[in-house]
């Protein structure tokens, strides 16, 4: 497995920076998220497109993979397509080999109404590979939203026919009761890439507070060992929120101490 971290965790830095980071805090790559603290959608400007594209390539630092905010339950279908191949484009001019998507809201109700929002999704990412797919780009949809759920995810994966795979984020399949083991074996080798975090309930809530590594009640270190036994080779990215979550501490203390101890849990036992 690789290490990544996303810079979501550095609002505050500029681009360079946060490529510069992947040294100075000893991970083996950068998952793209921001550009100079803002969120990197399809109207980043082309110098802007220019300087990420120096700063990777001057640095020699690998891109485990651009994040979009794009939804597969969109109901513009051209809009979905049009952003997603311009992300795509992004994507290949930065060295980035996969595109995450997000899935989305589907609909309140009864089971029938919600299949056919996944089977329409489902045809969504099919129609958008090849595009993606030109640029040598692969798509994965998060488990996220209305598809935190991993057997949502897989249900919508197995629609599209290989067509995407899945961004397991550790955090929101345990939000809704889902063991590790259970998700993989739902997810399977659909796994493209894994998003840790670490959060804890909050009393009497069912809401939850972002905290650091080991400090919560994701279970993180068991996801990384099943990974691990079934012979993951991909990225797994530290998504430390501070963007969405200022109060979090700044990436200047918060991220060594997180980094240290993903390596210690990803070290093979004897």
């Amino acid at each position: 497995m690789h290490l990544s971290y996303s810079n979501l965790a550095c609002p505050e830095w500029t681009f360079e920076n946060s490529v510069e980071a992947v040294r100075t805090y000893g991970v083996d790559g950068l998952e793209i998220r921001l550009f100079d603290g803002d969120v990197v959608t399809p109207a980043l400007s082309v110098s802007s497109r220019r300087r990420g594209e120096q700063a990777i390539r001057h640095s020699g630092v690998k891109v485990a993979a651009l994040d979009t905010s794009l939804t597969v339950t969109s109901p513009d279908r051209e809009k979905f397509l049009a952003d997603l191949e311009v992300m795509a484009e992004i994507a290949e001019q930065w060295g980035a080999p996969l595109l995450r998507l997000f899935g989305g809201r589907l609909p309140p109700g009864p089971e029938p109404k919600r299949d056919i929002a996944l089977r329409k999704a489902a045809d969504l990412l099919v129609e958008a590979e090849p595009l993606a797919w030109a640029h040598g780009v692969r798509l994965a949809v998060e488990t996220h939203d209305d598809l935190s759920s991993a057997r949502t995810l897989a249900q919508l994966l197995g629609y599209a026919r290989g067509s995407a795979g899945a961004v397991y984020d550790t955090h929101h399949p345990h939000r809704m009761g889902e063991q590790p083991a259970e998700v993989l074996a739902l997810l399977g080798h659909n796994v493209r890439h894994v998003h840790v975090k670490d959060a804890a309930r909050l009393p009497g809530k069912d809401e939850w507070q972002l905290v650091m590594m080991g400090e919560g009640e994701v279970p993180v270190h068991e996801v990384l060992t099943l990974l691990m036994g079934a012979h993951y080779d991909g990225w797994v990215s530290l998504e430390y929120e501070r963007k969405w979550h200022p109060e979090l501490g700044r990436p200047e203390v918060a991220l060594r101490p997180q980094i240290a101890l993903l390596r210690e849990w990803m070290r093979p036992q004897p």
